[in-house]
């Protein structure tokens, strides 16, 4: 126990230093203990935890007004939108107290949209669980989704689209509750922006 103890102290103090804190503020100090406590129950090493850091800031610069929510995650808009990063050794994304679930499955939560990465739902899952076009630039996101999942409420539709350089082109239209492991080489890569509802 003493020990277990003693590695939190020591990664909280390292968690400080990769976010760059001089003296904690009570946001700051909650933000490090959530960390810490994720990145103890995940397992990860200090140094694992400022490769995900870094991924962590230079998305929230891609995409200002954003909060670190935990260790792999960052929301916006009061938790309407949420960027989740894959676990060190881990290929799909998923928060420290999500089951790690079974290859090539979806793991979108209820009531929300979930865009992914790569294929087989892996890679970064940007998720939203409000009505709203979203533009993927915004996001650093655009022509970077090889899978999908609409877990929204049953029927909700969510449409994607191509900017062809003049207008905004459908992709695809997905109707909750439904899933794609892959878009196809046709539509591979190529979503640019969103409908939600």
């Amino acid at each position: 126990m003493r020990t277990r103890t003693r590695f939190s102290v020591i990664l909280a103090a390292g968690v400080m230093a990769t976010l760059g804190l001089a003296g904690p503020t009570s946001a700051s100090t909650e933000l490090q203990s959530t960390i810490a406590a994720q990145a103890e129950k995940a397992g990860l090493s200090e140094s694992e935890v400022s490769k995900l850091q870094g991924q962590i800031d230079k998305q929230m610069a891609i995409t200002p007004g954003g909060k670190q929510i935990g260790v792999n995650q960052i929301s916006w808009r009061d938790g309407k939108a949420v960027m989740t990063f894959p676990l060190p050794g881990e290929k799909k994304a998923r928060a420290v107290n999500e089951p790690r679930g079974a290859f090539g499955t979806p793991n979108c939560n209820y009531l929300w949209t979930c865009l992914y990465e790569h294929s087989n739902f892996d890679g970064r899952r940007l998720t939203w669980s409000d009505c709203n076009f979203e533009n993927l630039a915004n996001w650093g996101f655009n022509d970077q989704t090889t899978s999908w999942h609409n877990n929204q409420s049953r029927g909700t539709q969510t449409h994607v689209y191509n900017w062809t350089g003049s207008s905004w082109a459908l992709l695809w239209t997905s109707t909750a509750p439904s899933s794609s492991s892959n878009v196809g080489a046709a539509n591979n890569d190529k979503a640019d922006g969103l409908w939600v509802c």
